[in-house]
């Protein structure tokens, strides 16, 4: 499997039009993890960590107990930002928002010193970006990235992005693509998953993707 070829304390991208298979490959790569007791933080910008959470329930990623031993975390972008009222709980933290970059930045150093206490490695899950994107400058997104990314592989961790194909201009793509250590592209046909990644050797090509 592709994700399983991506080293540790890597910076990936997941491109595909929405709804064209990101979130099988988001749910397997948290399931795998979990799996190796290896921390995950999901950062959520179109969605509240209590709907993303459903979601993994409907795919079959039993994570009550991860949740309870600190090995699951969610920074919520959403919820506050269409005037939910919510709080934080023991695995959720909340911020104002996508743009609230300053608190997502907090937020994520936080969870990463509590990860650290458990494990020398753990894994990012950033979904998504095209959200941020829609709300701000590419070019303010693109340093706010950069920058998180630094932050992460300094800590021992993996950053995993997702970005919606056909959403944005060549240049934001390609400035994206140009931060990340593999990009992965993500198809449907037939009814079955394809995936071709760069900066894999020997991975190049598109290749069926079984979870």
């Amino acid at each position: 499997m592709i994700l399983e070829k991506i080293p540790q304390n890597s910076a990936v991208v997941v491109i595909s039009p929405p709804l064209e298979g990101k979130e099988v490959l988001v749910s397997s790569s948290i399931k795998d993890d979990l799996k190796e007791k290896v921390p995950v933080l999901i950062i959520s910008t179109d969605k509240s960590a209590e709907d993303f959470k459903n979601e993994l329930v409907k795919e079959k990623i039993f994570f009550g107990d991860a949740e309870s031993k600190g090995l699951l975390a969610f920074i919520d972008c959403y919820s506050m930002h269409v005037g939910e009222a919510v709080k934080n709980t023991s695995s959720i933290k909340r911020v104002p928002g996508p743009l609230a970059l300053n608190e997502i930045s907090v937020a994520l150093s936080d969870i990463e010193k509590e990860f650290f206490r458990k494990s020398p490695k753990h894994c990012i899950v950033f979904n998504s970006l095209s959200t941020m994107l829609m709300y701000s400058n590419p070019q303010a997104i693109g340093r706010f990235v950069q920058v998180v990314i630094a932050k992460i592989k300094k800590a021992g961790g993996s950053a995993f992005f997702t970005l919606e194909e056909g959403m944005h201009t060549p240049d934001v793509i390609v400035m994206m693509e140009h931060m990340m250590d593999y990009i992965v592209f993500v198809k449907r046909e037939n009814g079955k998953l394809f995936v071709k990644a760069k900066g894999l050797d020997g991975f190049e090509d598109w290749g069926e993707f079984k979870a």
